[in-house]
């Protein structure tokens, strides 16, 4: 364990299966594989593996696991009803091992530490079960010596018994018995002295084995990042990337996008992040995106966060430059289309807000770029529930959110400041609020009417949402302001402005909350005066009259 291990192999052949100690392996389960008399599909269907697994790891494509080692010697066995002989099974674990060296020194070194830990524990129950027989032949070398003690004993008593006129005389015993004493009582020293070796030798291997167990569990912490070796081993990234070149080279499309799909879930993120740039160098943005959009569907929210700030500390990189915001748009998009709404929350919370590319100065990122989580979920297709699940697991007014948020809310014309208005509010965001608020007032005062108001993306919101997004702004703005957001949702749905589609808008719960509140009368003035309009919009003032007459017909 103390020499050196070698450097991870990076050999170009490996689609050729040129890595001899992989290749070795291989061979040696395609001769076990072969008894069994059956195609590789079939036993991938039986074993409920992905046939590509199994032709990998039969191939030296791929070092098997040594579970998928041990499912094949028992299917064997099985088929041929008598046992693999042990050297069969040494012979397979000492070639995985051999490969394991070459492509995965880490896992290798985890491998012979646990093999190393079971030895010891073998020694360690060897050592008890002698502890035990010394202590049970010691025990019966003393009874022995008591008895013999006992006996002699006995026979001075009756000796004295039968000559009382002998007095003190000292009774002489016989030769024999002394001599049988005596060996017993040498054995006895000699059993204690191998007990006292045998104990101490116990307690160092009891100690040595622990010590084993204790840096086991530490290596696998420290490999507990990279996803289960459900597929075996993965191969040296230089392998990977000829043989992803192989397969572009003969027009293998398909295979090359499964090796991207599982580099995609196997490979540590740093891989993943080199994976991605040597793509970008290649020119390939399109498999570059895959593998992006792959990270986000299937890795943790941990490894999609460091996938995530590695992918943006490349933007100092002159290769990686023009890409690393817009990968670090796309992870964030992704992400949030499969994620729930708490693994968001969470990925929120990990994103990198900021890197140091090594100056002393912290450079921030653009909080209203595509990179942040919480802008991405707005431009998601996701609903407005799952959105205030999300808003509802951070901290209020959290200077982070507000930060992503408050530029995304008048973004590319506004669109989502009504959706993050009704968001605040349920939120109970009174600071967002209030600065959404003041925002959307001055954009109603300005020369153009609001355009976001009849934003497709406002299909999402619920009559109930509308219902509590019309209370938000009645409560936070004047009739005139309102009659302007009121004004745009018309313009959404000019072809419903009558007393049989008007239920289909958001219009009929919004109106039905003036009616309430008895401002109707009063909003009906404002929405239908010219200086409640911006100049030269009077189309939009058509509208509001038309809803308010289809409104009132409706009632009636």
């Amino acid at each position: 364990m103390t020499e050196a291990l070698p450097a991870i192999r990076g050999s170009g052949d490996l689609e050729r299966g040129e890595i001899p100690e992989v290749a070795a392996l291989g061979n040696a389960l395609t001769t076990l594989f072969n008894t069994l008399g059956m195609s590789q599909s079939a036993y991938a269907v039986r074993v409920s593996l992905d046939k590509s697994v199994v032709s990998r790891a039969l191939r030296g494509r791929r070092v098997a696991t040594q579970d998928f080692i041990d499912r094949l010697v028992r299917e064997v066995e099985s088929v041929r009803d008598t046992p693999v002989q042990p050297e069969v099974h040494s012979n397979l674990r000492a070639l995985r091992l051999a490969a394991l060296r070459v492509c995965d020194p880490a896992v290798y070194e985890l491998e012979s530490l646990r093999a190393e830990m079971e030895k010891t524990r073998r020694e360690a129950e060897l050592l008890a079960r002698h502890q035990e027989a010394l202590h049970d032949l010691l025990e019966k070398k003393e009874q022995q010596i008591a008895r013999l003690r006992a006996e002699l004993n006995q026979v001075r008593q009756d000796w004295f018994a039968g000559r009382p006129s002998a007095g003190g005389a000292e009774v002489e015993v016989p030769a024999e018995h002394v001599a049988h004493n005596d060996g017993l009582a040498h054995e006895v020293a000699r059993l204690r002295a191998e007990l006292a070796e045998v104990v101490a030798a116990r307690a160092d291997t009891e100690r040595r084995c622990a010590a084993l167990e204790a840096r086991v569990r530490e290596m696998e912490e420290e490999l507990a990042s990279r996803s289960g070796e459900a597929c075996g081993i993965a191969l040296p990234l230089d392998s990977l990337r000829d043989q992803l070149t192989a397969h572009w080279e003969r027009g293998h499309t398909r295979e090359a996008a499964r090796d991207l799909t599982e580099a995609a879930l196997t490979r540590p993120v740093a891989e993943l992040s080199d994976l991605v740039a040597w793509l970008d160098h290649r020119g390939d943005r399109l498999h570059g995106d895959h593998v992006v959009r792959e990270v986000a569907r299937v890795r943790s929210v941990e490894d999609v966060a460091a996938f995530g700030k590695r992918t943006l500390d490349r933007q100092w990189t002159p290769s990686f430059a023009h890409h690393a915001a817009k990968r670090a748009g796309l992870l964030a998009a992704e992400a949030c289309l499969v994620m729930t709404p708490q693994d968001i929350a969470v990925l929120h919370t990990l994103w990198p807000d900021q890197w140091d590319p090594g100056t002393d100065q912290v450079l921030l990122l653009r909080p209203a770029g595509p990179h942040s989580v919480l802008a991405a979920l707005l431009e998601s297709p996701r609903g407005l529930d799952d959105m205030a699940q999300v808003i509802a697991r951070i901290p209020v007014d959290e200077k982070a959110a507000v930060r992503n948020l408050h530029p995304a809310s008048f973004g590319r014309s506004g669109e989502h400041a009504l959706t993050l208005l009704l968001l605040a509010s349920e939120a109970e965001w009174r600071e967002f609020h209030s600065l959404l608020i003041t925002d959307f007032a001055r954009r109603l005062d300005t020369d153009h009417v609001w355009p976001a108001v009849h934003d497709a993306g406002l299909g999402r919101m619920s009559g109930e949402h509308w219902r509590s997004l019309t209370r938000t702004l009645l409560d936070s703005m004047t009739l005139e302001q309102f009659s302007r957001v009121f004004t745009g949702v018309c313009k959404a749905h000019q072809n419903l402005l009558t007393p049989q589609g008007l239920g289909r808008t958001p219009l009929f719960v919004m109106l039905r909350e003036i009616s309430d509140r008895g401002l109707l009368p009063d909003f009906a003035r404002t929405a239908g005066s010219r200086p409640a309009l911006l100049p030269g919009r009077r189309r939009e003032r058509a509208l509001a009259r038309s809803a308010l007459i289809a409104w009132r017909t409706a009632q009636d």
